[in-house]
Parts: C-alpha cells; structure tokens; sequence
C-alpha cells in the first residue's frame, strides 16, 4: 500500500550511501516522494533554512556523521538552533554507545547504522508517523 507524499532530507558526503539511500526510500513505498540531498552539514542547513523560509519544511532529516566542511553533530545543532523541530536520525557506520550519544545530545532524534535499508527506512517512518 503506498504511503503519504513526504519531503526527506538526505545528508550525506559519499555518493554510493546517497544511491543506497534513494533506492531505500523507493524500496519503501516513496515513489512519489521528493528527496533533496545534501554533501555536506553547511548545505543541510542551508536547505533546511530555505524550505523553511519557503514554507514548505522537511519531514525527515536522514543525517551523516563525518563528512567535510560541518559534521553531523554540528549541523544537527544548527538546525535545532533554528527552532526547527522536523526529526532528525542520525545514519552512520559509527555505532558505539558514545556515538550514539553524542548525535542525541546534538539534538537528533534517533539513530539507525549503515547501510540504510528498506526494513530500517520503514522503522523509522513508522517511528515518526510518516507513514
């Protein structure tokens, strides 16, 4: 059964995790849906800030840890700084406790490890009532 339109988010800095990512969101019943992506944490900020300015914000942030120019956790707090208060689930291979940790104290809501999978994607939808 196909599920509501939502707007996701994707930051990511390695092109292959985007390419898993896209195909998970399609997997999961998201053909309809609009995914805009971001290489960086700076960009996911910027993208974050226009759409809301545009009126039209994310549904899901899906979140990296390391990538160039602003981290993970760094962006997260930005976007939190903003008021914004769309999900925000941090992806990484980095799964350890104090990993975890660290992206929750920086404000995401939640954490999934690498690779994103269909199976992981519908988790976390469901998680956040997108369904």
């Amino acid at each position: 059964m196909a599920r509501k339109m939502i707007r996701v988010l994707l930051v990511d800095d390695e092109e292959i995790n985007r390419v898993v990512a896209r195909a998970a969101l399609k997997a999961a019943g998201g053909g309809g849906d609009v995914l805009d992506e971001a290489e960086n944490g700076a960009v996911a900020v910027q993208r974050v800030r226009d759409a809301v300015a545009a009126a039209a914000p994310y549904d899901l942030v899906l979140m990296d840890k390391q990538m160039p120019v602003m981290d993970g956790h760094e962006a997260t707090r930005r976007i939190r700084d903003m008021g914004v208060t769309t999900p925000i689930v941090a992806v990484s291979s980095d799964g350890l406790p104090a990993d975890v940790e660290a992206f929750i104290t920086a404000g995401a809501d939640d954490f999934t490890s690498k690779p994103l999978s269909k199976e992981k994607l519908g988790i976390i939808l469901a998680k956040f009532r997108l369904t």
